[in-house]
C-alpha cells in the first residue's frame, strides 16, 4: 500500500553487502565436505557470456542495482528465450546461495519502514537476539528467484513484506503495485459506508464493528488496484478490522472541533507539538501520507478518519 523509498546510500551499501560475501570466496558446503566456490568475476563472466544478447556491458554489478525497468526488460527478455538463457543447476545455486547469505535484517533497517507495504495491516520491523540484528520481515521477490535466478540479489527485486503477504503473493506475476516505484495509496481509498439497519426489537449496540460498512474503492489505476486488492485479500482481511472504524464513529462524536481547539490550547508544546501530533493521538494511527509505513492500519485509519471530517 505505501511506497519504498532509497537513498544511493542505501544502494551502496547493498552492494557492499553482496561483494563482502565473496571475500573468502562464496562457499558453499554439506556435511562439511566443500562442493563449490565462487569469485565475483567469475559470476562476472557468466553473465557476459550468458546474457551478452541482452545487454554486452552486463556486469554483475549491474543486475545487482538494476532499476524495475532493467529488470522487466530482463524477464521479458528470458520469458521469450526459456531455453536458450536457463541458468545449469550449479549456476543457479550460486544466486540462490548468495541469497541465502544476505544481511537480509541489515538491508530491511536501512530501509526505514514498519509495516509491510503491500497491506499496511503487519509490522514488519527487526530486533535484536545476542547483539545480532534479526528481521521479522521476509523479502518477497518481486520477480520470482525460482523463474529468475539472476535477480535473486537484485536490491529492487527485494521488497520486505509480512509472511501472510509473501505466501500470498508467492510466484504470482500479476499487475499489482510494485513499491518501490508506485503506491496503492495513492490509487485507493477506504470509504465508509455507514451502519447497517435493525430491528426495532433488537439491542444491540449502535456501533457495534459486526454493522459497520466499509469498502476499498479505487480513485484511479481501476484495474490494478482491483488486482492488487485480490492477490492480497485486503477486502476480506480488512473485514476483521471493523472494530477499528467504529472506534474513529465514537472518537467523532467526542472530539468535535471545539474540543481539539481546546486540547490544542492546554496542551499544545507539553503533551504534543502540534494539531497533527494531537490527531493522531486521538486516531491512534499516523495522518499524513508520509507516516502510513510506521504504524499498522495507518491507511485505514487516515481515509476513514478523513470521511468522517474526523482529521
Amino acid at each position: 500500500m505505501i511506497k519504498i523509498y532509497t537513498t544511493q546510500t542505501i544502494v551502496d551499501n547493498f552492494y557492499n553487502s553482496v561483494v563482502k560475501l565473496f571475500e573468502n570466496k562464496l562457499v558453499k558446503t554439506k556435511d562439511k565436505q566443500i562442493i563449490w566456490s565462487i569469485e565475483f568475476k567469475i559470476i562476472d563472466k557468466l553473465l557476459k557470456t550468458k546474457l551478452k544478447n541482452f545487454d554486452d556491458k552486463i556486469t554483475f554489478e549491474k543486475i545487482i542495482k538494476a532499476d524495475y525497468d532493467y529488470m522487466y526488460k530482463l524477464v521479458k527478455f528470458l520469458d521469450e528465450n526459456p531455453k536458450r538463457y536457463e541458468l545449469k543447476s550449479k549456476e543457479k545455486d550460486y544466486f540462490l546461495e548468495m541469497y541465502k547469505r544476505l544481511k537480509k535484517a541489515n538491508f530491511i533497517k536501512e530501509l526505514n519502514i514498519n509495516v509491510c507495504p503491500y497491506c499496511n495491516r503487519n509490522y514488519i520491523f527487526n530486533f535484536s537476539k545476542n547483539n545480532i540484528e534479526k528481521a521479522t520481515a521476509q523479502l518477497d521477490h518481486f520477480f520470482d528467484k525460482k523463474d529468475y535466478p539472476y535477480l535473486a540479489v537484485s536490491l529492487y527485486n527485494l521488497v520486505p513484506s509480512c509472511s501472510t503477504c509473501n505466501q500470498r503473493k508467492s510466484s504470482k506475476r500479476e499487475n499489482i503495485f510494485y513499491p518501490y516505484l508506485e503506491s496503492f495509496n495513492k490509487s485507493a481509498k477506504f470509504r465508509y459506508k455507514g451502519i447497517k439497519s435493525i430491528a426495532k426489537d433488537e439491542k444491540i449496540d449502535f456501533l457495534d464493528a459486526k454493522r459497520v460498512m466499509f469498502d476499498i474503492e479505487a480513485i484511479k489505476d481501476k484495474e490494478k488496484v482491483e488486482k492488487h486488492i485480490e492477490v492480497f485479500n485486503l477486502k476480506n482481511l480488512y473485514e476483521n478490522h471493523k472494530d477499528i472504524v467504529a472506534e474513529l464513529i465514537q472518537k467523532k462524536e467526542i472530539y468535535n472541533d471545539s474540543y481539539i481547539d481546546e486540547l490544542m490550547q492546554k496542551y499544545e508544546g507539553t503533551l504534543f507539538k502540534n494539531r497533527e501530533d494531537l490527531l493522531r493521538l486521538v486516531t491512534c494511527g499516523y495522518v499524513s501520507d508520509d507516516d502510513l509505513h510506521k504504524r499498522p492500519l495507518s491507511k485505514l485509519i487516515k481515509d476513514i478518519s478523513e470521511e468522517l471530517n474526523l482529521i
